[in-house]
């Protein structure tokens, strides 16, 4: 029985293919190369665009996979700063709050302290020589050095910015209120307090950042000045204060408010008692009261 040749068919059926009808060396020979260069040659057949979206398209793939991971890493780091922040957030504001309630207490602290001192001063006076004398000379040198509070007629000031003010000098400067407080003094009031921050020789007016700090305590407007004296001549004398006539120049070139009325009963609080450090009590000559 011979071997089939190429070309042939079994039993008058398709032809065999030439892996059978060669032999296997010859087969190899005739066609290795040839099924590389066809399949090359088919992809040099493709579209170049085709070449291109196949690039493009593992290069996105490629992107997008970076992107995600970056991502994924952004999201994670982000959780834990979130995290950290809340964290020592709410640690500050424990701190704060635990710092206001210390200074809260130290401040009644002092306040009964001297409340106590003073009676004991009073008590004091009340049993030494000539206490009715000393006893009025005392009150009255605190009510002028400010350090008791006080009571009485007089006028309250509301300052305040322009309306929708554009610049700073359209707003009220810490020399604007200075300006009102020494017309006050200069027209006869006898106690001054902006806002709730009573005013003594020691006391300063100053700016402080945005803020206007009165006796190192910052403040902000509207500005309340009460000033005890004469409620009937007080508001008309200031006006007739250099100090009067500049505020009426800031009103009509700057728009600042000042609103200025009397009022029968104002009530005063007292200031804190200064350290002195420097200062020491001179020695009065005998047989004279306080002067």
């Amino acid at each position: 029985m011979t071997a089939p040749t190429s070309g042939q068919r079994v039993d008058g059926g398709t032809p065999l293919p030439d892996q059978v009808t060669m032999g296997l060396l010859p087969y190899l020979t005739a066609h290795a190369l040839d099924e590389d260069y066809a399949q090359a040659a088919a992809r040099r057949r493709q579209p170049p665009h085709a070449r291109t979206r196949r690039r493009i398209g593992l290069a996105g793939a490629l992107a997008l996979g970076v992107f995600a991971v970056l991502a994924a890493t952004a999201a994670v780091q982000t959780s834990q700063n979130s995290a950290s922040e809340e964290r020592e957030r709410q640690e500050l504001i424990a701190q704060v709050k635990a710092r206001r309630a210390s200074l809260d207490g130290e401040r009644s602290t002092v306040a009964r302290l001297q409340a106590a001192n003073s009676e004991l001063e009073s008590a004091l006076l009340r049993n030494a020589s000539g206490a009715n004398g000393l006893l009025s000379d005392l009150r009255l040198l605190e009510l002028r050095s400010g350090t008791s509070a006080v009571h009485g007629p007089g006028v309250e000031a509301t300052v305040n910015d322009a309306r929708n003010a554009q610049n700073e000098r359209e707003k009220v400067l810490d020399k604007d209120l200075q300006k009102l407080v020494n017309g006050l003094w200069a027209a006869g009031a006898e106690a001054i307090s902006i806002n709730g921050e009573r005013l003594t020789s020691l006391s300063t007016i100053r700016h402080a950042g945005t803020a206007i700090t009165v006796n190192l305590t910052s403040l902000s407007p509207p500005y309340h000045v009460l000033a005890i004296g004469d409620p009937k001549t007080l508001e008309p004398r200031f006006y007739d204060t250099t100090s009067g006539q500049t505020w009426l120049d800031l009103q009509r070139q700057f728009g600042l408010r000042l609103d200025m009325r009397t009022q029968n009963q104002l009530r005063l609080p007292a200031a804190d008692v200064p350290d002195l450090r420097y200062a020491k009590a001179a020695e009065r000559p005998r047989g004279k009261g306080l002067s």
